[in-house]
């Protein structure tokens, strides 16, 4: 395991002797891509709801095309809890038989010394049909990171980096990861009247917030496994705005169906977390309610054929390429 410079004592490793760590010199940024992260603690928290990976946006070397995954608590899948783990990922699809073999290397930057930690896997990493991702489940002690004075995480910013050997170089490119802040109201409430005779799917009227379009989307008699059994709820990233680059909007959001008896902690509600993309337009929630429940007059869900459905953005944070 190989180490240099001011490396202290309590920089402890215990992992393969494949994985090198090295410093350099903050003047020789990553070669080709560069990630900044904003209010990481947050971002932090969202993350283990339902994802448990942030994927950066599309970088290019060698003529593919790439991305990073950062696990901030850890693949816990490939034994990294404690760690935080960093993959590099082929976004092309290889045909059977082709392959690249690649020397990923990662770099966290020590923003008190100006200068970058590097953490190399020594192996060449083969990506072909079947394995598009490779990388280190153990890359950095989530202890050494979140300490203060190794200058990593400092005032809840950190940066990564990502230089890919097949070996090529390319201008890097930067992406930045930063929360938006609240300005107004994060609330809709869309009220359906005949609820009774909607079709198998409905939408609400567009609707703005933080400068994005969104629509709520609902499945009054359930959606594929669930249709006849629940009533499926969605929110949609829709408009003319569309994510640049790549870029994906992480949202937290609660999904409410308002109880109409006025008992308000009687609404049915759901907190989730979603990743949205131009892939990516409608997020949500299959089996929100029982259908029996919702129908039930004592409940108060569904009163003289009205429904009203409640959507509130809690946190927004935006991925794109600088």
């Amino acid at each position: 395991m190989g180490s240099s410079g001011y490396l202290p004592h309590t920089m402890k490793f215990d992992d393969s002797a494949d994985i090198i760590r090295s410093i350099r010199s903050g003047e020789q940024p990553p070669m080709h891509y560069k990630l900044d992260i904003k209010s990481f603690s947050q971002m932090r928290t969202i993350l283990p709801m339902n994802l448990k990976v942030l994927e950066s946006t599309e970088f290019c070397v060698g003529g593919y095309r790439w991305v990073i995954q950062i696990y901030p608590n850890g693949n816990r899948n490939d034994d990294g809890e404690g760690y935080i783990s960093i993959y590099l990922k082929l976004c092309d699809k290889l045909k059977h038989g082709s392959f690249i073999n690649v020397i990923f290397r990662a770099l966290v930057f020590d923003q008190q010394r100006d200068k970058y930690l590097l953490i190399q896997d020594l192996r060449e990493k083969r990506f072909d049909a079947t394995n598009s991702t490779w990388g280190m489940s153990k890359a950095l002690p989530q202890a050494v990171f979140n300490a203060e004075c190794n200058g990593f995480l400092v005032k809840d910013r950190c940066m990564f980096g990502a230089e890919v050997f097949i070996i090529y170089t390319t201008t890097p490119t930067t992406a930045e990861v930063s929360s938006i802040p609240s300005s107004r109201s994060r609330k809709y409430t869309w009220r359906i009247e005949k609820f009774s005779e909607l079709p198998d799917i409905e939408y609400s009227p567009e609707f703005i917030i933080e400068d994005y379009t969104w629509k709520l989307q609902v499945y009054p008699r359930g959606y594929d496994s669930q249709k006849g059994k629940r009533l499926s709820l969605y929110l949609g990233l829709t408009g003319q705005r569309q994510l640049i680059a790549g870029g994906k909007l992480y949202a937290e959001i609660e999904l409410c169906v308002k109880n109409q008896l006025n008992y308000e902690d009687c609404s049915q509600t759901r907190s989730v977390a979603f990743e949205y993309s131009e892939e990516v337009k409608y997020k949500g929630v299959h089996n929100f309610i029982p259908i029996p429940d919702l129908h039930n007059p004592s409940k108060g869900f569904v009163m003289d054929d009205v429904i009203v459905l409640e959507v509130c953005i809690k946190r927004l944070f935006l991925l794109k390429t600088m």
